[in-house]
């Protein structure tokens, strides 16, 4: 379904948003001055949290990239097929015009 490219650029979304909500609640508890467990409790619980929305996350960016990719597709071919048509009548009309400056 994902070309390879694809998957490489959506891999990265849950790992980043873990990571980067580990920092602030590490910073934070820093900050505030809690207790190690307390602050330990706080970050495996945040971690797990924001994992579960980073992997939202990707699912619905590589829908809407797949969505996007369907619809160019759809649009490219369109387009195409126009093309074609007019060359088609394009070609018709010149038989129609030389058709009638023999008569």
């Amino acid at each position: 379904m994902f070309l390879k490219g694809d998957s490489m650029k959506t891999e990265y979304i849950p790992k980043v948003i873990t990571l980067l909500a580990g920092a602030v609640v590490c910073i934070v508890s820093i900050v505030r001055h809690m207790d190690t467990t307390y602050s330990l409790e706080i970050l495996l619980a945040a971690l797990i949290i924001f994992y579960i929305i980073g992997c939202i996350a990707r699912r619905i960016i590589e829908k809407v990239m797949t969505s996007n990719r369907f619809i160019k597709e759809v649009m490219d071919e369109t387009e195409k097929a126009q093309e074609d048509s007019e060359e088609i009548e394009d070609a018709d009309g010149g038989e129609k015009d030389a058709q009638s400056q023999e008569n």
